[in-house]
């Protein structure tokens, strides 16, 4: 088992390392406040892609809605009866509306979820470029 001074000794070895070397000092507030812009940072990104996620259910489950109630009145109109002449076309009438509305509504949920992934990459797109400017200043001794 290593005693306490040996571990102080190799810790004290490094320190003096960086110090003999001439290396900058790091600013350690300037790290942990760095730090602690990255998680704030993560925290609305997730928050972002969080809000998208739910938006896009939502408009899912809105789209799923629309489709029921359709099917319910295309079974309505056919429990009515009539020639098979105009069942077969109010049919195909339906099939090609439900086919248009898959085409929007993916289109839709796409643009949605591309919405979603922009607004949450930019708010670490973001970040990062302040984590390098910072980087930059920290290493060229320039204060903020």
């Amino acid at each position: 088992m290593t005693d306490k001074k040996s571990t102080d000794d190799l810790v004290s070895m490094f320190m003096n390392f960086g110090k003999d070397m001439n290396l900058p000092q790091p600013d350690l507030d300037v790290i942990v406040a760095r730090h602690k812009k990255n998680l704030q940072a993560l925290d609305e990104a997730a928050k972002k892609a969080g809000s998208g996620a739910t938006s896009i259910l939502t408009r899912q489950r809105e789209m799923v809605q629309e489709a029921l109630s359709e099917i319910s009145a295309m079974a309505g109109n056919l429990k009515s009866g009539g020639d098979p002449k105009t069942m077969m076309m109010s049919q195909a009438e339906f099939a090609k509306r439900s086919f248009e509305m898959a085409i929007k509504n993916t289109s839709e949920i796409a643009g949605m979820a591309q919405k979603s992934g922009t607004e949450t990459f930019k708010v670490l797109q973001q970040n990062m470029q302040e984590t390098l400017e910072d980087l930059r200043k920290a290493m060229t001794g320039q204060k903020k």
